[in-house]
């Protein structure tokens, strides 16, 4: 009888084990395959980059942007689908411009559309972007600029991507990139404005004017009287004459002038706007 428990007993810790062993076994999978599985962005997701390669106008030289020009930008914040990093700051990001207007005298702004083509990750994985049509993954940017500047897009300037389709990611090439990204720093990209020369004035020291002049005044005088008193005729106080003040110097104008830079006002995507658009025009025919 007592064998038989000792064995009954062995039997059920065997078991115990063995299911604990496939149990860890389960999880570990579960752990390796959610590692491996797709990253799914999805659509309407806010990708912010920054520009890393300033966008010219073209004044009085054919050397300004064109469409078909490349953009190229960096993201500045990274993004995260479910606990799981998905796009690191710092990957890279291609761009090409469809189409774009100048500012002119009267309207200091720039409207230009830009389709995003694709990412490029810091260890060479690469992701095509827009591959849905020809308004996948494109935006209007308007951007706030005066003919005096030589730049439609400045280096750092912020432009919101939004994704109008779901990106599939490999969650492996992602993971494999993390260590290798660096992102941008705020601020650590010069401006690519051009100063120009122009005649300056010079400067002026000022004058330092004159102090105030003082005339001394008399002391009091005392006349001893006979009865040991005293009389006193009290003397005439200092007279102040006030002097002129100095006048500040001429600091004149500097011979060299930059431009504010070019500034982005909106970046929206092309299929928002073109909804927007004729629910607006769908509005007006009603009304």
């Amino acid at each position: 009888m007592l064998r038989f428990v000792a064995t009954l007993g062995l039997v059920v810790l065997v078991g115990v084990a063995g299911g604990t062993t496939e149990a860890f076994d389960a999880s570990q999978t579960a752990q390796t395959t959610g590692a491996h599985d797709p990253l799914i962005v999805p659509a309407g997701t806010q990708v912010p980059l920054v520009v890393t390669r300033p966008v010219r106008a073209r004044r009085d030289t054919m050397a300004g942007a064109k469409v078909q020009d490349a953009l190229f930008a960096q993201t500045s914040f990274p993004v995260a689908i479910g606990g799981r990093m998905a796009i690191p700051a710092g990957t890279f990001v291609e761009g090409e411009i469809l189409s774009l207007t100048q500012p002119t005298k009267k309207v200091s702004q720039s409207n230009m559309r830009v389709r995003f083509t694709g990412l490029v990750f810091a260890n060479g994985y690469t992701v095509p972007l827009g591959r849905d049509g020809s308004d996948a993954d494109t935006m209007d940017v308007t951007v706030q600029v005066s003919t005096s500047n030589d730049l439609l897009l400045d280096n750092g300037a912020q432009i919101d991507l939004t994704l109008t389709s779901p990106l599939t990611l490999s969650a492996t090439s992602v993971r494999a990139a993390i260590p290798l990204t660096k992102a941008v720093k705020p601020g650590s990209l010069a401006s690519a404005t051009t100063c120009r020369a122009m005649p300056g004035t010079p400067g002026s020291p000022g004058t330092p004017g004159t102090p105030d002049t003082v005339i001394p005044g008399t002391p009091d005088t005392v006349i001893p009287g006979p009865d040991g008193t005293s009389t006193t005729i009290p003397g005439t106080p200092p007279t102040v004459i006030p002097g002129t003040p100095g006048t500040p110097g001429d600091l004149g104008t500097p011979g060299r002038v930059c431009p504010a830079r070019p500034r982005v006002i909106s970046s929206v995507p092309v299929a928002v706007a073109a909804v927007t658009t004729q629910q607006s025009g769908s509005v007006n025919q009603l009304q």
